[in-house]
Formats: C-alpha cells, structure tokens, sequence
C-alpha cells in the first residue's frame, strides 16, 4: 500500500513540476530561479518515489502508472493554466491513457 502511494505521490509531483514548469516560461528575474529551484526539487522527489515504488512494484506497471498520471495531468495543467480546450478527440485519447494504466495494474 506505501509504494503504491508513493507512486501516486510521484506522479503528483511530477505534475506539479510541470505547473512550476509552465509558470517558469512566463515568469522573469528572481522568480524565473526560484521557480527553476522548485522544479528540480519536485522532478527529484517524483524520481525518488518512483525508484522506492519499483522495489515492490513492477518497472512496467510502475513506470506506465507515472508516465500516465503525468500525462494525463500535462493535459490538466494546459486546460487550467492555458486555456487549451478538451475536444472529442483530445478525451477520447485521455481516456485511453487511463484506461491502459487501470488494466496494467489489474493484469
């Protein structure tokens, strides 16, 4: 149960990561390095979970889990912060991401 938070929680910071990411390319100065700093630490922390996480959990389910949950909300942060707009086919793909890393967990 803790490695499979500790994957959840990779998979949150590395989203947040993207967050400060996306703040960074609009920002200038001192805010631009402070913003950089807190990158780092979050891709740190998401990169450490995820090795505590594949001691227990297979790399392939693992991985797949990180990389899904940070796709998935990659798209989140762009509808959020930029305004993207979520057609048809934008869900449609979303939907399949998350539904592959379900059944990879399941199987």
């Amino acid at each position: 149960m803790i490695y499979t938070a500790a994957l959840l929680g990779a998979g949150v910071c590395e989203v947040l990561g993207v967050v400060f990411l996306n703040q960074m390319a609009k920002s200038k100065n001192i805010k631009k390095i402070a913003l950089f700093i807190l990158i780092v630490v979050t891709f740190g922390i998401s990169l450490s979970l995820l090795g505590f996480a594949m001691n227990v959990l297979p790399m392939s389910i693992a991985y797949s889990v990180w990389t899904g949950i940070g796709a998935v909300g990659a798209v989140g942060v762009g509808v959020i912060f930029n305004g993207e707009k979520v057609g048809v086919k934008k869900g449609v793909y979303l939907f399949l991401i998350i539904f592959s890393v379900i059944m990879l967990k399941l199987i």
